[in-house]
């Protein structure tokens, strides 16, 4: 079933379950940007929010690397979640391997990307995909990234079928294609790091890899942006709720919906 309007529920029980949020797991590109960049108007929503009390987390596909330097400037932000659920990341920290629950965090081997890599693009060229590094691969540590370079989800649909018969797995997003040898999921990664309620829990994004924050019962409520639709083949879990509009207005849209449950 596709996701139902922000604004379609009851207005008395969107006060209660908006209201109990204190958390929003954000992904990052195509969710917290517009056109590939910070509008003025996402920092100071994201003020307003650390304002009325709701800490804002980024969980992104992006590397660790990148991930920190966001956490780092995003005023009132103080963790966030890289590499699709894969690391943590606090400024002035060690980056921390997510460990989630019945199984210990399996450390970070810098030579297992390089495995994981090559077999791949082996993967990649038999079904002819040839698959190019990203230009931040090299401030990555746990997952390999690759370059999206316009393929649809049904190309990347069997990319991802050829990779599972090799023991890896992937996910996308708007931009990148992503391997590891684990099932990514940045839902277990927020249950695992967050340290709240699921239930005072939001979650926002827009693309494949950011499914795990859509699994039904995980938090309290989960939100796609309106890209999410349409991509909705793609997805093994959907959001209960979607967006009017796409990239950085879904999280404006999103702000304004939880902050009017502390006006009521």
């Amino acid at each position: 079933m596709l996701p139902v309007g922000l604004g379609t529920l009851d207005p008395a029980l969107r006060a209660a379950r908006a209201g109990a949020i204190r958390l929003v797991a954000t992904d990052v590109d195509g969710t917290l940007t517009r056109e590939g960049a910070l509008a003025p108007e996402i920092i100071a929503a994201i003020n307003r929010l650390v304002a009325a009390g709701i800490e804002v987390m980024p969980v992104s596909g992006r590397s660790a690397g990148e991930v920190l330097g966001v956490v780092r400037y995003l005023p009132g932000v103080r963790r966030g979640i890289a590499e699709n659920g894969l690391v943590e990341v606090i400024p002035d920290q060690p980056v921390r391997r997510i460990a989630f629950a019945g199984r210990a965090a399996i450390g970070i081997d810098p030579d297992d990307r390089a495995r994981v890599r090559a077999e791949a693009q082996e993967v990649g060229a038999k079904v002819g995909m040839p698959l190019v590094s990203t230009p931040d691969d090299v401030f990555r540590l746990v997952d390999v990234a690759f370059e999206r370079a316009g393929r649809t989800d049904v190309e990347l649909a069997v990319l991802a079928a050829a990779l599972r018969d090799e023991a890896l797995h992937v996910t996308w997003s708007n931009v990148h294609v992503h391997v590891t040898r684990e099932p990514p999921d940045k839902g277990r990664a927020v249950l695992a790091a967050a340290g709240v309620d699921p239930l005072a829990i939001a979650t926002i994004g827009d693309a494949p890899n950011d499914a795990g924050l859509f699994v039904a019962g995980r938090f309290g409520v989960t939100v796609g942006t309106a890209d999410v639709p349409r991509q909705a083949a793609a997805m093994p879990h959907l959001p209960e709720f979607v967006t009017a509009h796409p990239e950085a207005q879904a999280f404006l849209e999103l702000t304004e919906w939880l902050l009017a449950a502390r006006r009521t």
